[in-house]
């Protein structure tokens, strides 16, 4: 099942197209895969992510205190790429690191802001508002692309050390989710689901 985002002004096309309505939700949705095509329109986001969301804990010195942090990012495996008119459905079964998504799940983003510093915070450098990794200690902010683009960062992997440093954590999802990401494939993806130790994660 996907959640569509549909307007009241809108609601007669999604249901000839054969949206449903869900009244606990107050949402429309679609229930086959194979008809998600049909309701790009009504999607809003660039990635869907089918059954599973990953939530990946690495550690690392910040840069301002210069003592040990952790900072976390997300991974995917079964996704569908959503284009302006299009859907591409992932091939592989590999888990790909992505920096930071939105929205992020209501029951994730309660566990993550319990247990990570993790927050709204303004970069200098991209000059946006956005969901980042701050430190544990001195609470500065922890920037995105160090974290996802640099080789220097927990989330760079290169070896099957750097796999055993991560902590993996499997969430199953109770519909597909739509977000917004980006995310790019690694020669060593394939790496974290035959190395690592992946941890199912109850919320």
């Amino acid at each position: 099942m996907l959640l569509l985002d549909v307007n009241y002004n809108e609601k007669d096309e999604a249901k000839k197209l054969g949206a449903r309505w869900n009244p606990e939700l107050k949402k429309w949705y679609v229930n086959d895969r194979k008809d998600y095509h049909k309701f790009i329109k009504f999607i809003n986001g660039n990635i869907i992510i089918i059954d599973n969301l990953y939530l990946i804990e690495g550690k690392q010195n910040c840069f301002k205190c210069g003592k040990e942090t952790r900072v976390i990012g997300f991974g995917i495996d079964k996704y569908i790429n959503i284009d302006d008119d299009y859907i591409n459905f992932s091939n592989d079964d590999d888990i790909h690191i992505v920096g930071a998504i939105e929205p992020i799940p209501e029951k994730l983003i309660k566990y993550i802001q319990e247990k990570y510093n993790y927050k709204m915070r303004f970069s200098k450098t991209t000059q946006t508002s956005n969901m980042s990794n701050c430190c544990d200690n001195c609470d500065i902010l922890q920037g995105n692309f160090f974290l996802f683009n640099e080789v220097d960062s927990p989330f760079f992997i290169t070896s099957i050390d750097d796999v055993k440093r991560l902590k993996i954590y499997k969430i199953t999802l109770d519909n597909d989710i739509t977000i917004n990401a980006d995310y790019s494939y690694a020669n060593y993806d394939f790496m974290f689901k035959k190395y690592g130790n992946i941890i199912e994660l109850k919320l």
